[in-house]
């Protein structure tokens, strides 16, 4: 003979596994939309993923789907700001800047086919995986490009840089550049009085001081 309090009992766990079930799809289609919302903003800001590893040109934007973070950036030690006040605005950021690292000197770099003697050759040389002994520092005057940064994973990180961005990759990070498909970048470089910038490719690098103490950092970092 059933017992009804064993029957009452399997009703009501049946009733509560099947309303875990509901609440567990309501919050993964929250999260969902939480995400959506997070790219959305972070597009007026900021646009990095990871890279998609496809061998097709490089200057399309092998979005993989995957979006980073800035606090993922910054623990690559990796800065990104937007700057969105006018030319002078933007200036006195850039001299502040220049005060708190130390900078003295700045100078423009402009790259299209017309501009950058040796176009093809300076493009594969950029996006040759590297390292600098410096780190760089680059705000975006005009067009459009991306630099490409390893993560503690060894994994590629696309952050797409435009006009009004400024962007701090750190000394001893593998990292690589290229220009989208318009072709095109002007970009403000600042520096100490004798920058550090020859590149040091992969595989030499490894052993590079540079990028010993930069691995050890970001490891300390997390």
């Amino acid at each position: 003979m059933k017992n009804p309090y064993d029957e009452q009992q399997t009703q009501i766990l049946a009733r509560i596994t099947n309303n875990v079930v509901k609440l567990n799809d309501t919050l993964l289609e929250l999260n969902q939309k939480i995400e959506e919302i997070n790219e959305m903003n972070m597009s007026d800001t900021m646009r990095a993923y990871y890279y998609d590893n496809s061998t097709a040109d490089q200057r399309e934007l092998h979005d993989s789907g995957h979006a980073v973070t800035i606090e993922q950036l910054h623990s690559m030690r990796v800065e990104y700001t937007k700057l969105e006040g006018t030319p002078e605005e933007n200036l006195e950021q850039i001299n502040k800047l220049c005060v708190e690292r130390g900078y003295q000197n700045r100078d423009e770099i402009a790259i299209s086919p017309t501009l950058l003697e040796n176009y093809e050759a300076k493009l594969k040389i950029f996006f040759a995986e590297h390292i600098h002994e410096d780190e760089e520092i680059r705000f975006v005057l005009e067009g459009r490009g991306f630099f490409d940064v390893r993560d503690k994973a060894d994994r590629w990180v696309r952050i797409l840089v435009e006009q009004g961005d400024l962007l701090v990759v750190p000394a001893g990070i593998y990292h690589r550049f290229s220009l989208d498909t318009s072709n095109y970048i002007r970009a403000m470089r600042l520096f100490k009085e004798d920058p550090k910038w020859t590149p040091i490719n992969r595989p030499e690098a490894d052993t590079n001081k540079y990028h010993v103490d930069y691995q050890r950092s970001v490891t300390e970092f997390c």
